[in-house]
Formats: C-alpha cells, structure tokens, sequence
C-alpha cells in the first residue's frame, strides 16, 4: 500500500514539536522520537494505517471503548494506544493525542538525563545510633 495521508498528518506534526526526530531504525516503519525515546509511530497492520502513542492508562481506558481504538502490543500495559486512521474524529484529536504522548514522553526522558547529569557530591557519612548509657535508664518494675 503507497504511504498513507495518515503518515503525512503525523509526520507534519510529530516534527513541528519541540527536540523531535524521526527514524526508521525500527522494522522500517517511521517512529517518532523526543529525548532519544520513542512517542510515536505510524505504520500499516492488516492493511490498515494505525498511529501508536502513550496516553497513560487513564486515558487509555476510556478510548479504547471506541472503535478503531485498542490497547497497543506489547507496550499496552504501559498506557499506548494503536489508532486507526478512520476512527480518529478530526485533526484535531490526532494532535492532541500525539502532543499528549510527546508531553509524557519528553517528561520521562527530561528527568532521566536530569538523573544521570547530576553527580554525588560528596558521600554522607553514617550516623550512629545514640543509645542511653545503662545507668541513666529507667529502673524497670522487678517481677516477683
């Protein structure tokens, strides 16, 4: 099947936003990258154009009772969504779901290289646990 308009519209979208990159480094198929992870791709599944993205498991739950909606392979479980190209209503709730993913998705990988720029400084040393000497302690009732 010749490229989709499908790939065209998220192409044209996925690129416009910010630290985005496309490559098709995965089966060939186009995905789209932020912070060198993936939010978005778009390819044909029995001859049908589908876009995947992550929604989070809110949003997922409530969309995939649509048709053309449904949890994607293996990266379901973790909030993604696979859509038909006919079951989207507008333009515009295809932006909104693919800005919805490259929001959670930049999120992710921000704090990530946050993470790993950020060097110790300095080792704390231990705190020892201070423990009454015997003699200032309590006198216990003696059982008799």
């Amino acid at each position: 099947m010749p490229a989709s308009r499908l790939l065209e519209r998220v192409r044209r979208f996925c690129l416009a936003l910010p630290d985005t990159e496309e490559s098709s480094r995965l089966g060939g198929e186009p995905h789209f990258y932020v912070g060198g992870k993936i939010f978005a791709g778009c390819g044909e599944e029995g001859g049908v154009w589908c876009v995947g993205m992550k929604v989070g498991l809110d949003l997922q739950a409530i969309l995939i009772t649509r048709p053309g909606f449904r949890i994607a392979k293996y990266v379901g479980k973790h909030g993604w969504i696979t859509v038909e190209d006919s079951a989207l209503q507008s333009e515009g709730e295809l932006e909104r779901l693919l800005q919805i993913s490259h929001d959670l998705i930049a999120g992710k990988a921000g704090k990530a290289g946050k993470a790993k720029a950020k060097a110790p400084t300095a080792k704390a040393k231990p705190v020892r646990a201070r423990t009454k000497p015997a003699a200032a302690r309590p006198a216990g009732r003696r059982r008799g």
